[in-house]
């Protein structure tokens, strides 16, 4: 039974998500109505704008994890108190310099950028 199921995930004509997938893959800029014609008129499936969007909102979702580092800037956590105690240093030079927590974290966010 498990084995039908999967099955049916991944074939277009059974699955609505991987048909609309398939098209925007094929057709990246096209509207929603144009998604909805094409996939009507590949798989057979009648579907709404809303589930196109949906489904393009979450595919963005996926490539933006993608391209996201999962650490710090650095790529390691620190391991040592001396680390800790250095980069609380930092943080508070930087918030005598700038003035305040808002102007410190957009600097932060202009350099991450």
């Amino acid at each position: 039974m498990a084995n039908k199921a999967k099955a049916d995930r991944t074939d277009p004509k059974k699955n609505k998500s991987l048909a609309i997938r398939n098209v925007l893959a094929k057709l990246p800029k096209a509207k929603a109505a144009e998604v909805a014609a094409a996939v009507k008129s590949e798989y057979g499936h009648t579907v709404t704008p809303t589930l196109i969007y949906l489904v393009k909102s979450k595919v963005n979702v996926k490539a933006a994890r993608r391209g996201r580092p999962r650490t710090g800037a650095s790529g390691a956590p620190m391991g040592s108190a001396a680390e800790w105690v250095q980069s609380i240093k930092l943080a508070r030079q930087l918030l005598k310099a700038s003035g305040s927590v808002e102007n410190a974290s957009a600097i932060l966010k202009s350099v991450d950028a």
